[in-house]
């Protein structure tokens, strides 16, 4: 049997552990324009710009997912900076990049995870990648929870919550899109 790696350190002293899911919108289509090659070349440049921001927050790659990552982080704070972090390099690379842009979706929620190997499980992961798949390209969008653990220092913003049912799951939710802007240093 393998040894199993001790995540606690991706999770918070109470073991809650905030979840990101990205996703880039539109790789299938993306792909039958470039070409396999082209293709994969933007595909090494998006998981540049997700690597090198996750390893600057402070946060572990649970798992790469083909066009996009499932992230864990012991912060919320730390885990939505990531995530506006991610969305201001991609809206820089696309300024250079005007012929395959990249449009990313993603999503955050936090709680209590099941681990198993190196990977990460239940309802908590579950409820992440549904929010993920409500979010537009070039979006964060977070539960309310999430926005709750980072709205108290004032510096990141929220726009308008709306209520979605999120597939195979009971209910209304309320999700938040994260507000932020190409530059530097303004959510």
């Amino acid at each position: 049997m393998r040894d199993q790696p001790d995540l606690r350190g991706h999770a918070a002293p109470d073991g809650t552990v905030t979840i990101l899911f990205s996703d880039i919108v539109g790789f299938t289509a993306m792909t039958e324009r470039l070409g396999d090659q082209g293709a994969q070349a933007v595909l090494r440049s998006h998981n540049t710009i997700v690597r090198q921001q996750l390893s600057a927050h402070g946060g572990f790659e649970v798992k790469s997912q083909g066009d996009g990552f499932m992230l864990a982080f012991a912060s919320a704070r730390r885990a939505l900076q990531c995530a506006i972090a991610i969305q201001r390099r991609l809206a820089a690379y696309n300024l250079d990049h005007g012929e395959a842009p990249l449009r990313v979706r993603i999503g955050l929620h936090t709680g209590e995870v099941i681990q198993e190997a190196e990977d990460f499980f239940g309802k908590t992961v579950i409820l992440a990648a549904r929010i993920a798949a409500q979010a537009a390209g070039g979006e964060v969008l977070v539960s309310t929870l999430v926005r709750e653990l980072t709205d108290s220092d004032g510096d990141l913003h929220f726009g308008a919550e709306r209520r979605v049912e999120l597939k195979g799951l009971r209910g209304a939710y309320t999700l938040h899109p994260a507000a932020w802007s190409a530059a530097d240093g303004t959510a």
